[in-house]
């Protein structure tokens, strides 16, 4: 589900083969964030790119991650979002409580997939 690259303490993660994050397996995704997390030091970046919806359980995944990181001290920031979730984002206010960067392609290196 989450393919995940690391090169120092930076974790390059996106979701593998599926276009939304939604209620069918936002939980598994938050646990797998989680435990990434909770290293500190690790910066954590989320590629959206592709993912055309996103549904509320989606953004408490986001939400709860988010915190979680501040809490470990390391960070969790979102790139390539669509025009798609960025709306949705301003229609449910969050765009405050997220953090955001501009990915720059990486020589990949997968570190695993995880289904």
């Amino acid at each position: 589900m989450l393919k995940i690259s690391r090169e120092g303490s930076e974790c390059r993660v996106e979701l593998f083969q599926v276009n939304r994050l939604n209620t069918l397996f936002s939980e598994l995704v938050k646990e797998q964030l989680q435990e990434l997390v909770e290293e500190p030091g690790i910066s954590v970046i989320f590629n959206l790119e592709g993912i055309r919806f996103i549904d509320t359980s989606g953004f408490e995944v986001l939400q709860t991650i988010t915190e979680h990181a501040r809490r470990y001290g390391s960070e969790f920031k979102l790139c390539n979002l669509t025009d798609e979730v960025k709306e949705l984002m301003v229609l449910l206010e969050l765009e405050g409580e997220l953090a955001f960067c501009t990915c720059v392609p990486a020589e990949e290196k997968i570190l695993q997939l995880l289904d």
